[in-house]
């Protein structure tokens, strides 16, 4: 424990000194997150000293201080200017990084800070399509559908720029590039893993992720300590197989990244993003909460988990005690009142959104806990206006696209949905809820085939979540495809008897448990084949679901079809049983039970 702490000290000083801030914040909320040490533990002031500078480093040194007064100050541009002549690595890499944010402060500048929303412009023709190196790319990457599906047109013209600033913005990721490879291509420099860091950055931009993890693991193998280079490792990491085959040569590498405990961080954080619940995952988080007992971080991807698993009451109990032992933490707080406004707590949402306002308004957690609250109240005009401040403060607000499609959705602007959903996947291809609101946009224009691509990319990163299955039995009903419609709804109606066991369901009882709609379309399913069996099977289920959900539409259809079966079959008995007590139901369905308990009373009174 004690070398963990020397070694998150001394990187808290590293990356405080590069104006990584990020990253230094993480390290210290780490290094304050460990075991409290006791007075024969403590080590001496030398032990947390940075080693020395070397010849280079000293020839920089004033100009690199000068250059850290002006990237404070936020003059990026002045900043690199001072360390054009620098020679050692960690210089260049603040004069780099400082163009490099100089550019992407112009990007928003190009765009006078707004976001604009509902031009008859499609986005295909903007910036949608468009990779940070200025080539068109075609619509078969994130967001593309079957075949390449184009932007439906009518959409909305979002964050973008010239094609002449797109051409200035390349030659600077380029020149940054170049001279990153000029000073790593010098026979006596010094390997520095804050250049590789920015390589890797700039290829995720360029999406070039092969090469960009590479870029990154070299920074990892050189300072393993910059959380924000794992992160950018993680976005690099587009599906689950990908992240598990990474995994796996990292512990294969000669100098193994496996060993060092930033790596159960990354693990876990791998496993929470991607929505697998394993052994490894609740090893490494109940061995690093030994380690860190008090790091909030841990706590939060505790929240994270039971967020994803739906398991909102033990989610919100994580996140209070996470509040209450750091009130002041914005941090995640607009994933916390998206659950708040998925359970319908109008007065907590309030007054999360009023206290996240008085600490700071001008952060886009703030602002998308407000766009939340005004969601709730049915204020869609209001949210979306937040959700565009979220978007204008931070462009890369993960949850903000997908939650503005959504308020799309409510107000029936499909298209401007569906390029807010498509923006979504691009910042975040791993968001299983942006693609699932593509799949319910394109359904709502009658477009199945686009739909189901859609819906079988989110249920790819969500397969336990019965929605993403019954959406795609829905599309394949509605293609007439319904064999596959009934394999995608016989998914959902296990995965809700697994959960059903998983919550205390006796095993046989789990029939009686699962969701109605679920059975009731097997059954309809199974009729138009004609599969008699297992008609009668999922109509049983359907009305035998009915001691768990109350009567519904499904369990009095069901109830109807049965006492019609029983009729045809002279079971007069059961026809009547069925028939007498089905009370709940349109109009033309009552009559027809009361004319088969008719019935069947004449014929057993023959």
């Amino acid at each position: 424990m004690s070398d963990i702490r020397i070694k998150l000290i001394q990187a808290t000083q590293t990356l405080t000194n590069l104006n990584l801030y990020q990253a230094a914040k993480w390290s210290a909320e780490a290094l304050n997150g460990l075991e409290a040490i006791s007075t024969d533990q403590s080590h001496s002031h030398s032990d947390y000293n940075l080693p020395p500078l070397d010849a280079d480093e000293i020839f920089d040194q004033d100009k690199f201080l000068l250059a850290k007064t002006y990237f404070n100050c936020k003059e990026f541009d002045r900043a690199a200017y001072v360390l054009k002549d620098c020679r050692s690595g960690n210089a260049l890499f603040l004069r780099l990084y400082s163009m490099l944010i100089s550019a992407d402060k112009r990007s928003m500048e190009e765009t006078d800070g707004s976001i604009k929303v509902g031009s008859s412009t499609s986005l295909s023709t903007k910036v949608g399509n468009i990779h940070p190196d200025g080539n068109k790319i075609s619509n078969s990457g994130a967001g593309g559908g079957p075949g390449g599906a184009s932007s439906m047109g009518n959409g909305s013209e979002l964050i973008g720029g010239t094609s002449d600033f797109n051409d200035f913005l390349n030659s600077k990721l380029s020149k940054i590039l170049q001279e990153i490879n000029n000073y790593i291509s010098k026979p006596n420099s010094k390997p520095n893993a804050f250049l590789f860091y920015l390589n890797g950055i700039i290829y995720n931009k360029k999406k070039k992720y092969g090469i960009a993890q590479t870029n990154l693991f070299h920074s990892l193998r050189l300072f393993p300590y910059n959380w924000s280079c794992w992160q950018e490792l993680i976005a690099s990491l587009t599906t689950y197989e990908e992240a598990l085959t990474f995994i796996g040569k990292l512990r294969k590498t000669k100098i193994s990244l496996s060993s060092n405990i930033m790596f159960k961080f990354f693990e876990v954080v791998i496993y929470q993003e991607f929505y697998q619940e394993s052994n490894i995952l609740n090893e490494n988080l109940a061995f690093l909460l030994v380690k860190f007992p008090h790091f909030n971080f841990l706590n939060v991807q505790e929240f994270l988990i039971a967020y994803h698993s739906l398991d909102y009451f033990q989610a919100e109990v994580i996140f209070d005690k996470i509040l209450i032992n750091d009130p002041l933490r914005l941090d995640d707080l607009d994933t916390y009142s998206n659950m708040l406004y998925v359970m319908e707590k109008k007065s907590k949402l309030s007054f999360l959104a009023q206290f996240s306002s008085s600490i700071d308004k001008f952060r886009p957690e703030t602002c998308c806990i407000i766009a939340n609250y005004h969601s709730m109240k049915c204020e869609h005009e209001k949210a979306i206006t937040y959700y565009k401040r979220a978007l204008t403060l931070n462009k890369n607000c993960l949850s903000a696209w997908t939650l503005m499609g959504h308020e799309f959705v409510e107000l029936k602007n499909s298209h401007a949905a569906i390029e807010s959903y498509r923006r979504a996947v691009d910042t975040n291809p791993k968001d299983f809820r942006a693609w699932y609101g593509l799949g319910q946009a394109y359904e709502v224009l009658d477009m199945h085939m686009y739909a189901l691509y859609y819906y079988q990319r989110a249920t790819n990163l969500q397969p336990l979540d019965k929605r993403m299955w019954q959406a795609i039995g829905n599309c394949y009903e509605k293609i007439d495809k319904l064999e596959e419609a009934i394999k995608s709804f016989e998914k959902a109606l296990h995965i809700d008897s697994y959960n059903n066991s998983i919550n205390g369901a006796e095993s046989e009882a789990d029939t009686a448990v699962v969701e109605p709609h679920i059975t009731y379309k097997l059954a309809t399913f199974s009729e138009k084949l004609g599969l008699w069996k297992d008609t009668v099977k999922y109509m049983k289920m359907c009305l035998e679901s009915e001691l768990e959900w109350g009567i519904t539409d499904e369990t009095s259809k069901a109830r109807l079809w049965l006492a019609r079966s029983a009729l045809e079959n002279r079971r007069f008995e059961e026809a009547l049983a069925l028939a007498k007590d089905l009370n709940h139901s349109n109009a033309h369905d009552i009559e027809e039970a009361r004319s088969i308990a008719r019935e069947a009373r004449n014929r057993m009174s023959r």
